[in-house]
């Protein structure tokens, strides 16, 4: 399973869309096989949710998010996570467990 969460340095951006970057986090059975760190660049929250669309992304992360963007990843099979905040590490922790 895969999960997705915006950077803001080593935390979770309280805004999804307002980072350039995310983080992917694989994992199987409770274990982390893969951490990938992607770069999106200035293009915007629709972007990054292209992307991790793209990465067959099963769980997003996130601080706060746009309706539309939420309502349009939904339609795309992606559970979407709200009001997370901390260091991503703790959070994706609490996740998977």
């Amino acid at each position: 399973m895969k999960i997705a969460v915006p950077l803001f340095g080593e935390r979770v951006s309280p805004y999804f869309g307002s980072s350039s970057k995310f983080m992917i986090v694989e994992f199987y059975e409770n274990v982390i096989r893969e951490r990938v760190v992607c770069d999106v660049g200035e293009n915007g929250p629709m972007e990054l949710a292209r992307r991790m669309v793209d990465m067959e992304v099963k769980t997003l992360l996130c601080g706060g998010i746009e309706r539309s963007c939420k309502e349009w990843l939904i339609h795309r099979g992606v559970h979407v996570v709200e009001n997370q905040k901390g260091y991503v590490d703790e959070v994706i922790a609490k996740i998977i467990e």
